[in-house]
């Protein structure tokens, strides 16, 4: 476990779960003088940048890097506009921001980008399981639907998708999905579109890039890498919590799934 590796992503008006965010940043089992950290704080409008520069503060002798940089974009579309006009603004947004974090990873010569969205708390052991299968993209698992079908039914939409035609694809949902509990860390499933948390090799982000796509900016750069021969593996056995809104991360607490935890900034 000697490889470099960039822990990366857009942060935008995160105040209500970036401290239970880092902590599990902190947290993971790897050699932190081998990590980088690249944050975008993007159109924030709370004390998230505080709390990123906070966490600066206290722990940049641990890492290699901490970076914190802000890049923001005034060009919002009104909300009276169509939901696919928003939409494309939305996803051409964030490809903007995720094609900087594979460039990031490449000038800072890092093996492996560590791509995880800011509302994810990651187990300790993913950097290390993760490596482990010595693949060039492998993906955590995490459920998308929390907001669309409530905790229950959260697993319907997982961040792992299968192509049925060009370019359309649909959730993949079996046991190993439903069930990530019961999987070894060793079994993998090979899927053709993820995101969201993600471990990237160098190589593999010379290679792709995100842009707009209906159903996100994650669509273009798993169908990049697939079309410049790379596969796509997902470890279920590495089941992230998904934090989607505030009430999600507070139903966890509620239920001692995730440890609360005190924060200054929370508090004021």
């Amino acid at each position: 476990m000697d490889k470099k590796i960039l822990i990366s992503t857009g942060v935008s008006s995160r105040e209500w779960i970036l401290p239970y965010y880092l902590k599990h940043i902190y947290n993971l089992d790897y050699d932190k003088k081998l990590i980088n950290i690249y944050w975008i704080v993007n159109n924030s409008n709370d004390k998230s940048l505080s709390i990123l520069h906070d966490f600066r503060k206290k722990y940049e002798n641990e890492y290699n890097s901490i970076i914190v940089e802000i890049y923001n974009n005034s060009d919002n579309p009104a909300e009276s506009r169509a939901d696919d006009i928003r939409d494309e603004y939305m996803y051409g947004w964030l490809s903007i921001i995720r094609n900087k974090i594979l460039k990031k990873c490449i000038s800072l010569k890092c093996d492996f980008l560590f791509s995880c969205d800011s509302d994810i708390l990651v187990r300790p052991d993913t950097l290390k399981i993760s490596l482990s299968h010595n693949k060039h993209i492998v993906a955590s698992l995490l459920y998308n639907g929390y907001l669309h079908e409530g905790i229950e039914n959260a697993y319907k939409y997982p961040n792992i998708l299968k192509e049925i035609s060009p370019r359309n694809y649909t959730h993949i949902i079996n046991n190993r999905v439903k069930f990530p509990e019961k999987q070894s860390p060793e079994k993998l499933i090979e899927c053709d579109f993820t995101g969201a948390c993600v471990l990237i090799s160098q190589e593999a982000c010379k290679h792709t890039k995100y842009e707009y796509h209906r159903q996100g900016e994650d669509e273009p750069f798993s169908y990049y890498l697939r079309q410049a021969g790379f596969y796509i593996f997902c470890v279920p056995f590495l089941f992230q919590k998904h934090c989607m809104s505030e009430a999600v991360l507070n139903y966890f607490i509620q239920n001692k799934l995730v440890e609360e935890i005190k924060s200054e900034s929370r508090r004021k």
